[in-house]
């Protein structure tokens, strides 16, 4: 018989045996075969079968048989659906059981059933030690402190890995010998990651053992095991456990702030960390400094790129796109990569990747890609389960010892988790300490504190908000400024604002030289300058104002909706708000509509205020910005002034409330504070232009777009709902019984469905009433009606909750607003080409950019049917729009001897060169071609040969 054969079944029953007679003591062996990952040096007949893995399968197999001889000899069913009951036990579970249903879609099925078996051992671990160990938490720190002792161990060893190389050039263990560069250690470990995400893992807990002991010696003890463990971290030199330890400690060191100054501390902490980063990023940025030499060159970045991360994450994307509901199968990764767009240059750049399986080296794109938007949920679930406990006993744990272990343990899953981004630490060590954190926090709190636990987060306004600003600033912000400018508004609107910046004038607007541009005031174009002067002209500069006004009007949604209501409400119409299409794609957008709505939502809101606390200086702000409104899109701003003066007079006519000097006083000071921030700049144009200002901003771009359909823009008059109904999606469908519910509500004197049917319907019925539509007109409504939307949700989860009194709590009412946040994302990913388009104009800009370079800014192109503002905004030189037929005029005229530069459709340049001597390609992008007549260019570029 094989001699590993014997060496596994040896350790197979001997494993067996003692996991049956002592099952601390097995565990304490699992601690230490869970280091032993070398797999040159510990694995067992085959490659991967290394003494940890044997001893999980004995583990698993006689906890099979104890669960077995339980359940005859006296188990019954009640006791075993009462254990899986516990959310903790039930949310592992359910991981387990999605990972397996998904291996139905695998492309490799001998790895998807050999992962599986491996996540199975460790969910069986899992629920051991929660059956075992939750109402124990000191045992469970006398196991983390076991395990610092092993780690500290293998850190020595790292040292003599050091130390016997540098004298006798041998290598023994993980250790990565890289010529001009400080050698990567990874002591007995197979990945050199995995062991400085290990290490990164157990020194915030170790570090927080320094600080509870009482006495010198102690902290002395503590302090001399994380030294070595903290500079075998440094030489790691891994880049994922670096950030995690970073994270960690940023992370530990704000719960500390927190609990002493409260929330604000979070804020103090981003201050810091920008200014301690924007010098470091500016001076990276500058490929020519030593800095950004010395980082590269201590990184590796030639031989271990950030670029592959960010492919294998992109890659992961791709796949979730395909397989979005179940993945492609768990352990199945690499299959399905090598399939994506992405992977021809992963392997380009790595060649050797071909013959290995590359795993996706990302906890999350691992979970996406192989278990879709149900494992991601169910494991982010399972992950919340466990953090949340620790979190509340970090921030609100009176005794110091307890809320300072619970602080190191959650800044270590959320260092994990967020290098996780970038790395996978699939494996026994990781399981082992998310269990070890997780039930120690369950088992600290006791069962009675879970759901207080719980319900603390849920109930929480602070964090309420900070998910909204979390989940608004990622939809809004994604690639932002990726693709080129739109025509016609936003590459006017860019072009005027970079033309400010430029001239220094910022009261006339023009795009087109020498031509005063009169449709709109310069409230947004100056946001806009603003914005470029400090992020430089780009896509990004120009779009960045209105999506930063777009976060706000969903935060400023959710307080409106909290005053009126609830909390619950307000974050439902938040929510809502923030993925009903036209309104994230515009907050996306340089245009000037998300910007109007938020001062619009803020002047209706502050006059709310005067409803509310009787305040006049309420009136006052209400005016200004009110009068900021007009001064980003000119009459529309006037909005409130309707939504008021209606409000009123429901209120009069309904003898809710009389016409008292007090109100015809507030709502002069309202419309004197909104002319005096609006009427300098319009009177300022006067005097300059006169009636030519007067007839072209107000006679052509707001009488004549009324009352007739100017640019083919007529369109009937419950068009808008159209609009509303293909942009608020599964809203809308909200959102016909809530206005129904909203109107009776109104006759039933209700003010505030009053307020907001009166806000609806006169936005409504004022655009509807104009002959010109388009979409964007109508999205100052979208406020209102998400504020709708979340009331009427809201009731209808206190009357199905209500109905029993078990599950009226702030947890149940926390998961089915979860459960709606999850459907809307996912709704909203079904159809995100609807809102993160392709970039429609980036061949056209691109191929501009590319004639100013390559034959300079004073020669004259001739663009193809190239809209004008994107003419204006990428070339700085001469152009001439032309058709096909006056472009092959253009072209067959030019005398010898003389050049022509043009941009056209590939199919009409192959359609010219057939019959048009001397036609070069010069660029290509896409459909697009940069092209040349001349006799003696050679293009050199490869690309579009």
């Amino acid at each position: 018989m094989n001699t590993e054969i014997v060496i596994f079944l040896l350790l197979f029953l001997l494993s067996s045996y003692l996991i049956w007679v002592n099952l601390k003591y097995s565990l304490m062996v699992l601690l230490v075969l869970s280091v032993l990952l070398h797999k040159e040096l510990f694995s067992i007949y085959r490659w991967d079968v290394l003494p940890v893995r044997v001893f999980m399968i004995a583990f698993s197999s006689v906890i099979a048989i104890k669960f077995v001889y339980w359940f005859f000899r006296g188990g019954s069913v009640s006791k075993l659906f009462k254990f899986i009951k516990d959310p903790y036990v039930l949310l592992l579970i359910l991981l387990w059981l999605f990972r397996g249903i998904s291996i139905v879609f695998t492309k490799n099925v001998n790895s998807s059933i050999f992962l599986f078996g491996f996540f199975t051992t460790m969910v069986i671990l899992g629920l051991v030690l929660y059956k075992n160990y939750v109402y124990s938490p000191d045992e469970i720190i006398k196991f983390i402190r076991y395990y610092i002792y092993i780690v500290f161990g293998l850190s020595l060893i790292a040292f003599v890995q050091l130390i016997v190389y540098a004298k006798y050039k041998f290598i023994f263990g993980a250790f990565w010998n890289i010529p001009g560069h400080i050698s990567r250690v990874g002591s007995l470990f197979w990945d050199v990651n995995h062991f400085g995400g290990l290490l990164a893992g157990l020194l915030p807990v170790l570090g927080t053992f320094i600080l509870i002991q009482r006495d010198v010696r102690g902290r002395l003890f503590y302090f001399f095991l994380a030294v070595p463990m903290g500079i075998v971290l440094a030489l790691t030199n891994s880049r994922t456990s670096w950030i995690s330890a970073f994270v960690s400690f940023t992370f530990f060191i704000t719960i500390l702030l927190v609990r002493k100054i409260g929330y604000k501390a979070i804020l103090y902490i981003v201050l810091v960390l920008f200014l301690i980063s924007a010098p470091l990023l500016w001076e990276y940025s500058d490929k020519s400094s030593s800095f950004r030499a010395g980082v590269k060159q201590y990184f590796h970045y030639r031989i271990d790129s950030f670029n592959s991360h960010f492919m294998l994450i992109k890659g992961s994307w791709q796949i979730f796109e395909k397989y979005p509901y179940l993945g492609g199968g768990y352990g199945s990764f690499f299959e399905h990569f090598s399939k994506t767009k992405v992977a021809a240059e992963f392997f380009g750049r790595d060649p050797a990747a071909l013959n290995v399986r590359v795993p996706a080296h990302t906890i999350w794109g691992e979970v996406l890609a192989e278990t879709g938007a149900v494992g991601l949920v169910t494991f982010s679930l399972f992950i919340l389960a466990g953090f949340v406990p620790l979190l509340y006993i970090a921030l609100n744990e009176k005794d110091k010892n307890g809320f300072l272990v619970a602080s190191g343990m959650a800044s270590a899953i959320i260092g994990w988790l967020t290098a996780g981004i970038f790395y996978s630490y699939n494996s026994e060590f990781f399981w082992l300490i998310f269990f070890f954190y997780f039930i120690y926090g369950l088992g600290y709190l006791g069962r009675d504190k879970w759901a207080r636990a719980y319900s603390h987060f849920f109930t929480s306004e602070k964090l309420g908000v900070i998910l909204l600003v979390l989940l608004a600033s990622t939809l809004v912000l994604i690639n932002l400024g990726k693709n080129h400018l739109l025509p016609w508004d936003e590459a006017i609107y860019a072009n005027i604002s970079r033309n400010m910046v430029n001239s220094g004038e910022y009261l006339v607007q023009n795009w087109i030289p020498g031509r005063v541009w009169y449709e709109k005031p310069p409230m947004y174009m100056w946001f806009m300058a603003l914005s470029m002067k400090l992020f430089g002209v780009s896509s990004f500069s120009a779009r960045f104002p209105s999506a930063v006004f777009g976060i706000g009007t969903i935060i400023l949604v959710y307080f409106f909706g909290k005053k009126l209501f609830n909390r619950t409400a307000g974050f439902i119409g938040a929510f809502s708000l923030l993925t009903t299409f036209n309104f994230l794609y515009y907050s996306r957008t340089s245009m000037l509509d998300v910007t109007t709505s938020f001062f619009i939502v803020a002047a209706t809101f502050s006059y709310w205020l005067t409803k509310e606390n009787k305040k006049m200086y309420w009136w006052l702000i209400s005016g200004l910005l009110t009068g900021l409104a007009v001064m980003v899109k000119g009459v529309v701003g006037l909005i409130p002034f309707g939504v008021v003066s209606f409000y009123e007079f429901y209120l009069y006519i309904t003898k809710q409330q009389k016409l008292t000097s007090q109100n015809i006083a507030g709502y002069l000071m309202m419309l004197t504070a909104s002319v005096a921030v609006f009427l300098p700049w319009h009177l300022e144009m006067y005097r300059r232009f006169g009636f030519d200002f007067i007839n072209k901003y107000i006679g052509y771009h707001v009488v004549d777009r009324a009352v007739s359909s100017i640019e083919d823009k007529g369109r009937p008059f419950l068009w808008y709902v159209i609009v509303m109904k293909v942009s608020m999606r599964i809203w809308f469908i909200a959102l016909i019984p809530a206005l129904l519910w909203s109107f009776h509500s109104l006759f039933k004197k209700n003010t505030r469905h009053a307020f907001l049917v009166i806000w609806t319907c006169f936005i409504f019925l004022l655009f509807s009433a104009a002959t010109s539509k388009l979409k964007w007109y109508i999205i100052p409504i979208y406020p209102a009606a998400a504020l709708i939307v979340g009331s009427f949700i809201e009731k209808l989860i206190g009357v199905v909750l209500s109905r029993k009194s078990s599950l009226k709590t702030p947890v149940v009412r926390g998961l089915l607003v979860g459960a709606l946040m999850v459907g809307g994302l996912f709704y909203l990913f079904s159809d995100r080409e609807l809102v993160y388009e392709t970039d429609l104009t980036g061949p056209q800009a691109l191929l501009l950019e590319k004639k100013d370079r390559e034959f300079g800014a004073k020669t004259l192109v001739y663009a193809d049917r190239i809209d004008l503002p994107l003419l204006y905004y990428y070339t700085k030189g001469p152009f001439e729009i032309v058709d096909f037929s006056p472009l092959r005029q253009k072209l067959e005229l030019v005398p010898p001897g003389q050049e022509a530069v043009f941009i056209t459709k590939i199919s009409r340049f192959e359609t010219l060169s057939e019959k048009i001597p001397n036609l070069v390609l010069v660029s290509r992008q896409k459909e697009w071609v940069l092209g040349i007549k001349s006799e003696t260019y050679k293009n050199d570029d490869k690309e579009t040969k």
